[in-house]
């Protein structure tokens, strides 16, 4: 697609000065932070341009669900586009920020053109990355779960998987290796997926593979003492029983040498063999929040002020997984982010009338879980707290999930691919 040029415009030091053009706000990625901050932000009082690799955002709680076809992959999308209509979007990275100049220095996502974008304020939401923490094998032979693509490649090598180990001739050996499958990191991404895939196990496998019937496994490893380990531990301690009950393993305490073709590599040499491993392990900051020289907490991610604001830092805003407020040591949650992207809106339309807004604190919503088999756990805040967790909890866990979807398309369409999942099993066609 064709990039729009940067426009020119007046070069601005402070944000909301009465009587100077509107300001222009540059805001980079589109995740839960940024998508907020876009939804509440004023066009009449800023020209706003977003610089994205990606021309939607992601409803990440359910990306779990579009892997085994519980949910379709557009159900849990959202345009940027139409979001603004004097919003400009450009498809690309910004590589660096030239904090004299003021511009930020992109790369087109579908090209190799490069481009100068500049602005009078910036605000970075370009979450993170995947933490390899340097083992090798992770980047080649397993799968992330961020984004659409990532939740596509990995429904396309489950199917395969099914289909390759029904093929005549497969040995024994074989055929149990591509029927396990390894979720590394017991947090709430992969116990979601553990749930998924047992949620697909049980109701659509023996229907479209009936001869592989109980031959599926699953097996999730932490290098923790327990998965969820952000839950009280009644909380964790059912979630141990629960896999437990329907076969599904949990190896704490274990640490991975390197992810190989054939399985995972664990301490002493053994060979955990597998058809499939989902990393779901930590976070990383991005190359453009490394290359900031700044203050950093000791996982990379920028010290922002109470108010979002990165010191040092002319006019640089940051939110989300890539920034943490001093003081506060905040969940990279998205409910953090949207908190963050809604309050720092409201900061912004504030300023340009001359007002100014309290410190930014953020009001914890609970946390949850989805586990499979009709159940969830649910703590009130925090973790803090024992919570509960079963049948009940899995319908607060889907009324919580509903109730944060961005738009009333998705609020329609996920309890209709539910629905139809349920009536009619899920998809497990490979296209």
């Amino acid at each position: 697609m064709a990039l729009i040029p940067p426009r020119p415009g007046k070069h601005i030091h402070v944000i909301g000065v009465p009587g100077i053009s509107k300001p222009r706000l540059l805001v980079l990625g589109t995740g839960f932070g940024a998508f907020s901050l876009l939804s509440r932000i004023s066009p009449r009082a800023f020209d706003v341009t977003v610089v994205s690799p990606r021309n939607h955002f992601v409803f990440t709680p359910l990306l779990p669900s579009t892997t085994v076809g519980t949910v379709e992959f557009r159900t849990v999308i959202e345009p940027v586009r139409p979001l603004r209509a004097k919003t400009r979007f450009m498809l690309g990275w910004a590589m660096s920020l030239d904090l004299d100049k003021r511009v930020a220095h992109c790369h087109s996502a579908v090209g190799e053109t490069r481009w100068e974008q500049p602005y009078d304020a910036v605000v970075l939401a370009v979450g993170s990355v995947t933490n390899t923490f340097g083992i090798p094998g992770v980047e080649k032979h397993a799968y992330c779960l961020k984004e659409i693509d990532d939740a596509r490649r990995i429904r396309r090598a489950l199917i395969a998987n099914l289909k390759r180990a029904s093929l005549p001739g497969v040995r024994q050996e074989e055929r149990e290796r591509l029927l396990h499958l390894v979720v590394v990191g017991g947090g709430p991404t992969g116990i979601r997926f553990a749930g998924e895939l047992f949620e697909f196990i049980r109701a659509d496998l023996p229907r479209a593979y009936p001869h592989l019937r109980g031959q599926t496994r699953v097996t999730v490893l932490d290098a923790g003492a327990s998965v969820l380990s952000a839950y009280d531990r009644s909380l964790r301690d059912y979630v141990h029983a629960e896999f437990a009950r329907r076969g599904l393993v949990i190896r704490t305490g274990v640490r991975i040498e390197a992810v190989e073709e054939g399985g995972v590599r664990l301490p002493g040499g053994e060979l955990l063999p597998c058809g499939m491993v989902l990393w779901s392990v930590g976070f990383a900051p991005s190359p453009l929040v490394s290359a900031l020289a700044c203050s950093k907490d000791r996982a990379g991610r920028l010290i922002t002020d109470d108010t979002l604001k990165v010191p040092g830092l002319p006019e640089v805003y940051a939110l989300g997984d890539c920034a943490r407020p001093a003081g506060q040591n905040l969940p990279q949650l998205a409910q953090v982010a949207e908190q963050q992207g809604s309050y720092l809106a409201e900061s912004f339309n504030a300023r340009s009338t001359g007002r100014k807004l309290a410190p930014f604190k953020w009001k914890p919503w609970g946390i949850s879980s989805f586990i499979g088999g009709g159940s969830a756990v649910m703590a009130d805040s925090e973790g803090i707290g024992a919570g509960y967790s079963g049948f009940w909890a899995y319908q607060q866990w889907r009324i919580a999930t509903w109730s944060q979807l961005m738009s009333l398309r998705s609020k329609v369409l996920v309890p209709l691919d539910r629905l139809r999942a349920f009536a009619f099993g899920r998809d497990i066609n490979r296209i």
